[in-house]
């Protein structure tokens, strides 16, 4: 009697119907195998990317857009609802603002151009820019009319675009309500004031 446990069974590098059946080897099958895995999980890694990307761009908004662009101190410019575009760096983005800082060496307090959100219609930004997804929500929560209360406080000489009619308010800071700012404005012969809504200011800036 034989020994050997597979003596009966024929070697399968001899034997065609179990060469078919093995195919290149367990060894070359393991590594195809492991080939496609590493396809199939880069294929999931892309649509997963895709899809990610997707969810981004449908939770875009103008203030994410505008958080993008602020983190990485782009120069854009503003077409408005009400008055003349504005270019700028984006700045600090408050709870119904976005400050725009001055292009070109400008320097100091004047420049600085605070837009209320509801005014922007359009962002455009510098040939070359990357696209912004626009998913951020990074923003303070300081409002125009806190800033207004400070300048304010202040006596700030300032230029105010009012929304609608994009008419200018050019004076100096007197005091603010509930829902308007007094505007002492220069006039002959004497000075007068000029009462703006706050829900009526577009844009503001130190003049």
């Amino acid at each position: 009697m034989d020994d050997d446990p597979l003596a009966g069974f024929p070697d399968a590098a001899h034997h065609p119907d179990l060469a078919g059946l093995m195919g290149e080897g367990l060894t070359g099958r393991l590594e195809r195998w492991a080939a496609d895995a590493r396809i199939d999980e880069a294929v999931k890694r892309r649509t997963r990317a895709r899809w990610l990307e997707r969810q981004a761009r449908e939770e875009a908004t103008i203030v994410g857009v505008l958080a993008d662009l602020a983190e990485r101190r782009a120069i854009v410019s503003l077409r408005l609802r009400s008055g003349p575009p504005q270019r700028g760096r984006v700045g600090l983005i408050g709870a119904d603002f976005v400050a725009l800082a001055p292009v070109g060496g400008a320097t100091g307090r004047t420049g600085e151009v605070l837009v209320a959100l509801r005014e922007v219609a359009s962002i455009a930004t510098s040939p070359g820019e990357v696209e912004s997804v626009g998913d951020l929500s990074s923003r303070s929560r300081m409002s125009l009319g806190e800033v207004i209360i400070e300048l304010a406080g202040d006596r700030e000489r300032v230029l105010v675009v009012l929304a609608g009619s994009g008419e200018v308010v050019r004076g100096t800071l007197s005091s603010v309500g509930q829902d308007l700012v007094v505007v002492r404005v220069e006039g002959e012969p004497v000075p007068g004031n000029v009462y703006v809504a706050l829900d009526a200011v577009a844009q503001l800036s130190i003049d």
